[in-house]
């Protein structure tokens, strides 16, 4: 659209300033649209500057959007998932040689065609599959070629009963039964795999009732035949961080009192949580509701939405709680998982997304694709253990998501409560973990200590500012009632700073809160003998930890080489450190299915079309939170690049250095020997320090403090060799870089017992480059 075209051009200062004089916008389109025909072709794309840390356009080729969609649609560890795999196969087993013939099947959703060729290869009738997203639906008929599986229309002869595929692009609620069915009958098997983490997230229900009500006979098998929500209720002071407004600063933030935070669930690995020592369980794990997918005329009349808010009786638990009557309690929220029953018949199978600690034998099949939930209240619910029979664990739902609150049974049919949505503006400012880590006592006392004992080295007569994204730095100055005053606080987030700053009224008068940090010359006035500028490495737009050097980025455009008076940045080291891991399943979701890989369904296909996609799309450095995927350390960690303000930021934007400066800091090659097994990635963060040099007669010393920790928290005993939650800040995402073979990967080394790594930090893209060397 020309339109569009115009006001991407006259949004990108950068495409604007590739071209001389005072040409009118359409001119600059014009140039712009010839240069693309004369190579390859372009399109604007909106993507995150991690310099600024603000939304730009960019130049991409053009079908970027088309192949990002494509390696998202890669289904990661879904493929690899055996448990649900046989699950499926053995479901259609059972119904195929059970019900009457013709078996005529219809598969929502067939993505890679897999359970398609399943009821194919077990003696299926007719199959129809719908795929409505076009790359998968042609690479799904390439793979149903290669298997020969695929029937390419209704009139192909050349495939015996039983062994053809009928593959139709079009979601299933636009498939038309007279003409896209075969023989234009109604199917009587439904199969189906349209779930989430809640279950119904997909559209599960919505596509499955259209279908009963359109494309199946009234004695249709649905398979799976039934999911079931189950819960269990906790306490834990430390996921409780992550929802409530517990501690200061949050907790004086105007409408914090009242406000219920976001209904959304948090999704975790719940097998990495430790009963006893991260919650506290208060109940047993219980049932909390039915949704029946089959038969056809059960489903056709299940409500939709939420209209039927069930409430269910708890189950407490009495060991582990307190024995006084009049002991408080205190109700954490619930967690959330579910089994699917896969048919109706007496030996089905029940496929469970239950966590490890549940499971028989503390056991869980790994799922990414399938997760379990954290469901928060609208409050933490404090009741007396003789209340506890009083309160019902309220449910309902609007189709796509849960909803649950613990509540007084006081009506046997109780109405839909009110829809939640935050009030106060934090929990739509503040994601999550970074808000659990500025409600960790650990965290604010660590930074109150590195803070105090920079500034007792620091000359007296120096003023101090805070910059930070989300930075509740000047709570902590105040709070550790630290005598220098504050003289500006550079916060962006206007809910952060009415949270942190002006709730609690941490600026004199002359003090003063902006939304951009100036030039720190300007900030010089006031006849101070210099300035301290203190951070949090932590940014809401950053996705890998060196996404944090932001404020270095910032600092550096505003600070002249030879600051006079003298500026000092903390902190002010930034060690990347790597560690080559042996991921126990984190690399399945990169890893390709392979000819075999798939209940002996050969997916090549599949890898030919998610490969080049994800090469094309993703970096080769994923963001991911290490705590969630437990794993072996092979080797201790060693320091990768080191990344200095001082000697690699300070002065690059000033004339004088500008041609001098290096664009880019390479690091030394740095090598990992192990014996015992191939590692299939490598764990990367950064770690953070404050030096301080000071002067001692005629000899230099300096001092570092730790700030931060954002991958391996530090030990008294050196690591051990699996590394689980209790290793890893659980706050920050680290970098990962996968070496298996397949999507977004790198070739590992011929010498398994060798890996060796290069780094390079490219200062004007703010990008990281990690590569494996021979």
């Amino acid at each position: 659209n020309i339109f569009q075209q115009l006001r991407y051009l006259s949004a990108s200062n950068s495409i604007q300033s590739t071209f001389s004089g005072s040409r009118s916008i359409k001119q600059l389109l014009l140039h712009s649209m010839a240069e693309q025909r004369q190579s390859e072709q372009l399109q604007f794309v909106n993507r995150l500057n991690p310099v600024t840390g603000e939304m730009e356009w960019t130049l991409l080729p053009v079908d970027y959007d088309y192949r990002q969609e494509i390696a998202c649609s890669a289904y990661g560890d879904m493929l690899h998932d055996t448990a649900r795999n046989k699950a499926y196969y053995n479901a259609l087993r059972r119904a195929i040689e059970r019900m009457p013939r013709p078996v005529r099947v219809l598969d929502i959703g067939t993505g890679s065609g897999l359970l398609s060729m399943m009821a194919c290869r077990l003696g299926a009738d007719t199959v129809t599959a719908c795929e409505a997203f076009q790359p998968v639906a042609e690479c799904a008929s390439r793979v149903l070629a290669a298997n020969g599986f695929l029937l390419n229309n209704a009139s192909d002869s050349s495939k015996p009963p039983g062994r053809g595929v009928r593959l139709i692009s079009k979601r299933s609620t636009d498939v038309n039964p007279d003409t896209d069915l075969a023989d234009g009958a109604l199917a009587n098997l439904l199969v189906a795999e349209l779930f989430d983490t809640e279950l119904i997230g997909e559209g599960a229900l919505q596509s499955y009732q259209d279908a009963a009500k359109r494309l199946l006979t009234p004695n249709a098998v649905v398979l799976p035949w039934e999911g079931r929500l189950r819960c269990v209720l906790f306490q834990s002071d430390t996921l409780a961080r992550y929802h409530y407004l517990q501690s200061s600063p949050w907790r004086r933030a105007p409408g914090a009192d009242a406000c219920p935070g976001l209904s959304a669930p948090l999704e975790l690995q719940l097998s990495q949580l430790m009963p006893g020592q991260d919650f506290q369980l208060l109940s047993e794990p219980f049932e909390v509701r039915r949704f029946p997918f089959g038969p056809p005329d059960c489903l056709a009349n299940l409500p939709e939405s939420g209209d039927d808010v069930i409430s269910v009786s708890v189950p407490w638990l009495e060991s582990g709680l307190e024995t006084a009557d009049d002991a408080e309690l205190t109700v954490t929220g619930c967690f959330l998982w579910w089994d699917l029953l896969m048919d109706p018949w007496p030996e089905a199978e029940l496929l469970s997304t239950e966590p490890a600690w549940v499971a028989a034998g503390g056991v869980a099949q790994f799922r990414e694709h399938w997760m379990q939930s954290v469901h928060f209240f609208p409050t933490v619910r404090r009741l007396y253990r003789d209340q506890r029979d009083s309160l019902k664990l309220l449910h309902w739902h609007d189709g796509y998501s849960n909803y649950f609150d613990l509540l007084p049974d006081s009506a046997a049919s109780p109405a839909p409560p009110a829809a939640r949505f935050c009030s106060c503006g934090i929990h739509q400012t503040v994601n999550r973990a970074r808000l659990a880590e500025t409600q960790d006592p650990s965290y604010s006392s660590g930074h109150v200590d590195w803070i105090k004992s920079v500034l007792e080295l620091c000359p007296t007569d120096r003023a101090l500012a805070t910059v930070g994204d989300l930075c509740i730095l000047p709570h902590l100055l105040a709070s550790a009632a630290i005598d220098r005053q504050p003289l500006l606080c550079v916060e962006p987030r206007r809910r952060c700073r009415e949270a942190v700053i002006e709730s609690n009224q941490l600026l004199l008068s002359s003090g003063r809160i902006v939304a951009e940090l100036p030039k720190l010359a300007e900030l010089m006035d006031g006849g101070y003998g210099g300035l301290i500028l203190l951070a949090e490495p932590s940014f809401a737009s950053s996705l890998l930890p060196w996404d944090d050097l932001r404020f270095w980025h910032l600092a550096a455009a505003g600070c002249p080489a030879t600051p006079a008076p003298p500026i000092s940045i903390y902190p002010n080291v930034c060690r990347i450190m790597a560690a080559p891991m042996l991921f126990d399943n984190l690399h399945k979701l990169r890893a390709p299915v392979g000819p075999d890989g798939c209940e002996g369904f050969d997916l090549s296909e599949f890898d030919r079309l998610a490969e080049p996609a994800a090469e094309a799309t993703w970096s080769r450095l994923e963001s991911q939170p290490l705590w969630e995927y437990p794993g072996q350390l092979l080797a201790q960690p060693k320091l990768l690049l080191e990344l200095r303000w001082s000697e690699h930021f300070l002065g690059r934007h000033t004339t004088d250095n500008k041609e001098s400066s290096s664009s880019s800091i390479q690091s030394e090659l740095c090598e990992f020997f192990f014996n015992n097994s191939a590692a299939n990635g490598v764990a990367l963060w950064c770690d953070w320090f404050a030096e301080v040099v000071q002067q001692v007669d005629a000899n230099e010393i300096k001092r570092l403090y730790p700030v931060l920790y954002s991958g391996l928290l530090p030990v008294k005993n050196p690591a051990p060799d699996r590394l689980g939650p209790n290793h890893w800040n659980r706050f920050r995402r680290q970098g990962v870089l996968m070496l298996t073979p397949g999507r977004g990967s790198s070739p590992i080394a011929k010498d398994r017992r060798r890996l060796a790594l290069t780094a390079k930090y490219e200062l004007d893209s703010a990008e990281l480059a990690v590569s494996v060397a021979p």
